[in-house]
């Protein structure tokens, strides 16, 4: 059974010893993609806010409560729980940016179980997120969160 180019039967194209999806290979690979057959869930963890709109929506309507190493805003909505964690340029560059995102999506994860199922989210890094030693900054995250009223239950 020799097929031609690739290994792929005539008519198909080629397959990746030939050089990648092509002819009619590539359509149905698209065809598949745009039919979201592989598309992510969004379940609890996908839920995120994502558009400046959004951000702007919260920080608009929220309430605010600022500690040392982060800001939280709180909007109420009957909608399921989202979350954005977002740090402005006054931090730095790149790198201590995504390391103060990165610290603050992890110690509220560590909440996860006891954070509210609705409402809007968003929680601003300052300077202090990037240094801070990590049980203080979850011990923060904590605090502002039990004062905004996005903490219910003990993990259930």
């Amino acid at each position: 059974m020799v097929f031609g180019r690739g290994c792929a039967p005539p008519g198909v194209g080629t397959c990746c010893a030939g050089g990648g999806f092509g002819g009619a290979g590539a359509s149905f690979l698209r065809r598949l993609l745009r039919s979201g057959v592989f598309r992510m869930r969004a379940g609890r963890r996908g839920a995120r806010l994502s558009t400046r709109a959004e951000f702007s929506r919260v920080y608009r309507e929220g309430r605010r409560y600022a500690g040392e190493s982060l800001v939280l805003y709180v909007r109420p909505t009957p909608e399921p729980r989202r979350i954005g964690v977002t740090a402005g340029r006054r931090i730095g560059g790149a790198v201590p940016r995504n390391r103060a995102r990165r610290r603050l999506r992890e110690a509220l994860r560590r909440l996860e179980g006891r954070l509210c199922p609705h409402g809007d989210i968003v929680v601003v890094a300052r300077a202090q997120a990037v240094t801070a030693p990590f049980a203080e900054l979850v011990a923060e995250v904590e605090s502002m969160c039990a004062a905004g009223r996005v903490l219910c239950g003990d993990g259930r």
